[in-house]
């Protein structure tokens, strides 16, 4: 990093962003995780015109089905209770919590095995009707890989070893496209895309465990039956609030995709998703990365008990918003006279799509990155919004179909009906924070 300075210092501006990055620990984590994001997104792009060539429509549809089940089912692997590594001040009440969910992660691993080996007939016939069974197993260690790298990630981000997640990001890429092609050359079929997909989700557990290994022995060491028992009864509303919330959030992402295919076929959907992929590719690599880095500061500043989380929040919203409305607003402008040139005349009416969807991303740019209800303690509050956010799509789309809108007209109403539902969890994340600090006065009085 010196050497880095030392050259950036002959450039004021250079100098200068330098000293902001250096200075602000949150543009800092955001340049070293983003930039790890911008090349796992150059190594995928690069390897996938390979991929397409060694696997067929039907082999990525077969991936695409295994992947979707997964995410849902995954999400339960720990119960969440990972999402409370950022609430401990103790480092040793922490390490607790960690025991608590790699002994999750056994148990609910045991209990997916069980009932994908045993009732798999099931599985395939009526909740992923498009897994082949003979790729069924493979769900068990892709469950198993998944929920472990969570677990190690969330804990790096704890001790904003950003670097660490860094370098994983970029591992997972990397391994994920080098396996599917290997095993495309061997002609391996869709199973080889889904051993990609899991050596991908899995890459960078080791780096986690020898960084831990190093640096937590004396904290890990702190662990107790008794100290499992007693985070896992304090932290209860994690399972309680937070899991449901997860489940509900994960599978309202679906939601509008099923919506469009019942009411207007399935043209529609894929001209819905490249519209979508349009306005949410260029931004994904900030907002991810800030995402993590903002609750790695967000948590410290928590656990601190510092009344700064509120100057925090409302710099790092203003500062998204300045990003987010220019460049998604003139790139939703410029879509319906791009599309066509860039992909083709077939897909001109992804372009107009673009616009209604517009009012939906901009918000949530701005607003999912920095909802963090857990760490003030208003779990039950994100789990209501989830819930209410499900109702409202449902409802919208309901009413669209009973009046017989058009594509754009129903396209409208969801993008109003989710630009109200990210100004509320705004409005929501406001007053956590306000009553966080608020306790906070309180207790030094």
């Amino acid at each position: 990093m010196k050497d880095l300075n030392t050259l950036l210092q002959g450039n004021p501006v250079t100098a200068k962003i330098a000293g902001v990055l250096r200075d602000n620990p949150l543009y800092s984590g955001v340049a070293v995780i983003g930039g790890s994001a911008a090349l796992a997104q150059v190594i995928g792009i690069a390897a996938l015109p390979i991929i397409t060539r060694l696997y067929g429509p039907a082999d990525l549809g077969i991936l695409a089905v295994y992947s979707s089940f997964l995410s849902i089912a995954v999400v339960t692997a720990s119960l969440r209770y990972e999402s409370a590594y950022a609430i401990p001040r103790q480092d040793e009440t922490a390490a607790n919590l960690f025991a608590l969910c790699l002994v999750l992660l056994a148990v609910t691993s045991t209990v997916f095995a069980l009932v994908v080996f045993l009732v798999g007939d099931l599985f395939t016939g009526t909740f992923i009707p498009g897994l082949p069974g003979q790729y069924l197993w493979l769900l068990v260690p892709g469950f198993f890989g998944a929920g472990l790298y969570s677990i190690l990630n969330y804990w790096a981000i704890r001790q904003r070893d950003y670097p660490r997640v860094a370098s994983t990001r970029v591992n997972q890429s990397a391994s994920g496209a080098a396996s599917k092609i290997l095993l495309g050359l061997l002609s391996a079929g869709p199973a080889g895309l889904i051993v990609g997909h899991i050596v991908s989700q899995a890459a960078g557990i080791g780096t986690f465990v020898r960084r831990m290994w190093k640096t937590e022995r004396k904290n890990l060491s702190q662990v107790s039956v008794d100290g499992i028992r007693a985070v896992a009864k304090e932290y209860w509303s994690f399972p309680a609030f937070n899991l449901p919330a997860s489940v509900v959030n994960t599978l309202s992402l679906q939601l509008p995709t099923f919506m469009l295919l019942a009411i207007y076929g399935s043209q529609t959907v894929g001209l819905y998703a490249l519209a979508q992929n349009l306005l949410v590719l260029p931004g994904s690599i900030i907002s991810t990365a800030l995402a993590q880095v903002y609750l790695g500061e967000a948590s410290k500043l928590v656990r601190e008990g510092s009344s700064e989380i509120r100057s925090l929040y409302v710099t790092t919203i203003r500062q998204l918003a300045l990003v987010a409305v220019p460049a998604i607003g003139l790139l939703a402008l410029a879509a319906p006279f791009l599309t066509p040139v860039i992909f083709g005349g077939a897909w001109v009416e992804a372009g107009w799509y673009c616009l209604p969807l517009a009012l939906m991303m901009i918000p949530q740019f701005v607003s999912t990155p920095t909802s963090r209800l857990t760490i003030y303690g208003y779990n039950h509050w994100m789990l209501i919004w989830d819930l209410t956010r499900v109702c409202a799509v449902i409802a919208g789309f309901s009413i669209s179909q009973y009046f017989g809108l058009s594509v754009m007209a129903t396209l409208t109403v969801y993008g109003a009906t989710m630009l109200v539902m990210y100004l509320v969890n705004i409005a929501l994340n406001l007053k956590a924070i306000a009553n966080f600090t608020s306790r906070i006065s309180s207790q030094e009085e």
